[in-house]
């Protein structure tokens, strides 16, 4: 690994974390499963899905007894998706597969090596969400 500078550093960083979350998107699409109480327009940010693809994926898992569709109390015309108790069974049923790779990961690195890697991946988040807040506040200064 060359870390020869902050650039290089930065740039790893963020490649393993898409990796990470395109691992845990595929996971979840080769699953089947959904995040609960989410917007349709949460959906549709979260997944660069089209709208109509994320509609229609909704109403298919609410006849499927899977999804619950309601609105928001301060605006009807949001929709919030969450897990019915059939759906969250179901997640819970496939969520046992995920923990048991995760567990094989945290085998293969080791339990120190991993949990140091989630401390610093944590530290790192809030520091850039931070760092990115005190931008946004700058521009709008």
């Amino acid at each position: 690994m060359n870390l020869k500078n902050h650039e290089s550093i930065s740039e790893l960083v963020n490649l393993a974390s898409v990796r990470a979350t395109y691992a845990y998107e595929q996971y979840d699409k080769l699953m089947g499963i959904t995040h609960p109480r989410l917007s349709q327009k949460e959906l549709v940010y979260r997944s660069g899905i089209p709208k109509q693809s994320i509609s229609k994926g909704i109403h298919n898992l609410a006849e499927l007894g899977y999804l619950e569709i309601s609105s928001a109390d301060q605006d009807k015309r949001v929709k919030y998706c969450s897990l019915t108790e059939s759906g969250l069974a179901y997640a819970r049923e496939k969520e046992g597969e995920i923990l048991a790779i995760e567990k094989k990961v945290i085998d293969k690195l080791g339990f120190d090596r991993a949990a140091l890697a989630c401390q610093i991946l944590a530290e790192w988040s809030d520091l850039l969400s931070k760092e990115i807040a005190n931008l946004k506040e700058k521009k709008q200064k």
